[in-house]
């Protein structure tokens, strides 16, 4: 699924007006979460998932196109961890269990 038919399914489902404010409407929850992990470094949704905030250490890459070592800077990412609520639903499972 596209960003688009996403944005779509969303505003369908929401019964929302137009395709813009369904965007609107998840780009507010998508900036409300990036600056809670600047905050707090993790956020938990309940049965959902952990949305939370990893350091990755400097490492050595090769390039084989260039043959040559390169570098690459320590960094932050966002990493995900789908709670047992989510994997039920997307298994088929019922959630009560």
């Amino acid at each position: 699924m596209t960003e688009v038919e996403f944005i779509k399914f969303y505003r369908d489902r929401n019964n929302l007006k137009s395709i813009k404010e369904a965007k609107e409407k998840i780009d507010l929850f998508w900036s409300a979460l990036l600056k809670a992990l600047d905050e707090d470094g993790k956020v938990i949704l309940k049965n959902w998932g952990v949305f939370e905030k990893k350091e990755v250490k400097s490492r050595k890459v090769v390039l084989p196109q260039m043959k040559e070592a390169v570098i690459i800077d320590a960094k932050e990412k966002i990493r995900f961890k789908a709670g047992k609520g989510l994997r039920n639903v997307i298994n088929g499972a019922d959630v009560d269990e």
